[in-house]
């Protein structure tokens, strides 16, 4: 085989075992490339290692240099299998490899140790000890290719402690006008042209503008000087989602850099997440808070799995703002009401990880994942409810889809779950269905005769369901259904000055007598929608064909069960259009659906 250690060339992916570990052919030998998650045939660049003998066996060994299909646990793979191979000394200016980080410093730059001589990496997001992949540039340098281990301003802090001062935007001595972005803890921080610069002293705030002389270098940062403080406030530099963006196109994340990282946060293929970047950004979310959880709660010291909410949101918001943005401060209300954690938590009008039951809420601002379980859509179809994160079910080969917060098990069936020992829960029995008291004429009326009867003194601010033809209005002439024997009904909501309204049924006998029955607002739909029915004027359900998916339009909010339906599976919501809520499912998840709805008093139109 014409290689020699050190060579790089290019191959295409030969064989997967079932562990995921590759091998690739040169010159019709086989070449271990250790575990990716690409499939075979595709073309991946190589640096030849030699060969080693592993159990009597000599096995050739390459490292993979294309970064986007190495597995997790790739540097498992080099510590266990390759490290002896690698050489050790600096690696020549152009030449890949791996090398362990030996020291993070207190500006969050890596060094290493490579045959007695040090290494400057850079920032780094790594921990010393790791492995990464690294380049080498000219003597005592290696600049880190992974961008997930690339720390904050990689390029441009790698060239100062490179001194490399043609490619800064201020030269020593220069004067410049920033603001004054940060501070950590000692220093005021201001990024001039992305290049951080620290003053000391106090004589500026952040937000406020400055005029100042950069003096010189120091560690990858400027060390400069105030020479006029402002009145006006500047801009503090926290970049908008197209300026994110870019900065991931730059760390080498490609043309879709946010599809990109959520791949690689996530899991999963391309194929396999939504198709537009709001779901996107709800499946990274619910991702994190996942992670965070689990992680928080193991480090715990509680009998039961649990972890604080300020634990999780410190965890999510240091994975993502880079990404998102940070989320909204306590208390400030104009960044999407709560900010993006706490509305995909708990906080919200739409789906939450809450209300999908992946995390349960408990007593002070405690949260505990769910126990796992599925809940078939279709016989190869099912939602994943659990508060455990997804990699542990890709790695067992189970095939996961993210439809925003919610997770979908494809190319399964009840029988395969249940023998991985995941238990699969009716769809009744998880979003409810049989709790509603009332749910047809019959179930109201037995209501009516079996729960406690008050007398009917209504006050001025009591206002009646009107039966009006979009959503459930309140105010102005009472639906009144009038029964066979006589019996006259209608329902009215009882405004209440703190907590929710409540509603009571106005109920007068054939001899004139009226009696008050109450409703718990949980069941106040199921209410106007039997009413609806009994006044032959039924609210109406439409599935319409749309392609390869399916819209569901409705003129009411459904009530909670079919709600929760509807998110289970990844509903996206549409904007109301002609007086209807409208929301896209799929159309393998069309049946499901229609079955929900079908235990409704309502008309069900079926176009698909």
């Amino acid at each position: 085989m014409n290689l020699e250690p050190g060579d790089e060339f290019t191959a295409k992916v030969d064989k997967i075992t079932k562990r995921g570990t590759c091998t690739v052919k040169y010159d019709g030998e086989g070449i271990n490339i250790g575990p990716v998650t690409c499939e075979p045939g595709r073309s991946v660049r190589l640096r030849y290692l030699g060969a080693d003998s592993i159990a009597g066996t000599s096995i050739r060994f390459a490292l993979c240099l294309t970064d986007d299909v190495l597995a997790d646990g790739y540097d498992d793979h080099i510590r266990r299998h390759v490290s002896g191979l690698l050489p050790d000394r600096p690696p020549q200016e152009g030449e890949q490899t791996y090398i362990e980080i030996d020291k993070v410093d207190e500006y969050g730059l890596g060094l290493a140790v490579a045959g007695g001589e040090i290494v400057e990496l850079g920032p780094v997001q790594a921990d010393e000890g790791d492995l990464v992949h690294v380049v080498g540039r000219e003597p005592g340098y290696a600049e880190v290719i992974n961008a997930r281990a690339r720390g904050k301003r990689y390029e441009i802090r790698f060239d100062i402690l490179r001194e490399r001062w043609e490619n800064l935007p201020v030269k020593r001595d220069e004067s410049f006008t920033a603001t004054i972005d940060d501070t950590d803890g000692n220093n005021l921080i201001a990024y001039v042209d992305g290049m951080p610069v620290h003053f000391s002293g106090d004589d500026a705030q952040i937000g406020q503008k400055i005029e100042g002389e950069l003096i010189r270098f120091n560690r990858g940062h400027g060390i400069g000087r105030v020479i006029q403080v402002y009145d006006t406030i500047g801009d503090i530099e926290d970049p908008d989602h197209d300026a994110r963006m870019q900065q991931l196109q730059q760390a080498g994340l490609g043309q879709e850099p946010f599809r990109m990282f959520a791949q690689r946060f996530t899991g999963v293929s391309n194929e396999q997440l939504p198709s537009n970047e709001i779901s996107i950004r709800d499946a990274l979310i619910g991702e994190a808070i996942r992670l965070g959880l689990a992680e928080k709660a193991e480090s715990g010291d509680q009998q039961y799995p649990q972890a604080h909410i300020t634990a999780i949101r410190h965890w999510v918001v240091h994975k993502l703002a880079a990404v998102l943005g940070q989320p909204a401060a306590e208390g400030n209300s104009e960044f999407d009401d709560v900010g993006w954690f706490r509305a995909a938590l708990t906080e919200r009008t739409g789906p939450t990880i809450t209300f999908l039951g992946d995390v349960i809420q408990l007593s002070q601002g405690y949260y505990a994942p769910a126990p796992t379980r599925a809940v078939m859509i279709s016989e190869s179809e099912a939602v994943l409810v659990s508060g455990d994160p997804s990699r542990a079910f890709l790695d067992s080969g189970l095939d996961i889809e993210f439809r925003g917060l919610t997770r979908i098990l494809t190319e399964t069936s009840k029988t395969e779950l249940q023998s991985r020992e995941i238990p699969v829960q009716s769809k009744d029995e998880y979003i409810g269905l049989g709790e509603a008291p009332i749910t047809t004429p019959a179930t109201l009326r037995e209501y009516i005769e079996q729960r406690p009867q008050g007398s009917w003194e209504p006050e001025e601010d009591w206002a009646p369901y009107t039966g009006q033809y979009y959503g459930f209005s309140v105010g102005g002439n009472p639906l009144v259904i009038e029964e066979a024997d006589g019996t006259a009904i209608s329902l009215w909501r009882v405004p209440v000055e703190y907590g929710a309204d409540t509603y009571q049924l106005r109920v007068q006998s054939g001899d004139g007598e009226i009696r008050a029955v109450t409703v718990s607002p949980k069941y106040r739909k199921h209410a106007c929608l039997i009413l609806d029915s009994m006044a032959e004027d039924p609210q109406t359900v439409e599935l319409t064909a749309y392609g390869e998916e399916v819209l569901l339009s409705c003129d009411f909010a459904p009530p909670r069960a079919q709600m929760r339906w509807l998110y289970a599976v990844g509903a996206e919501w549409l904007e109301t259009s002609s007086y209807q809520l409208q929301w896209r499912i799929s159309d393998t998840d069309a049946d499901s659906v229609r079955e929900v709805f079908d235990e409704l008093p309502v008309t069900i139109i079926d176009n698909t």
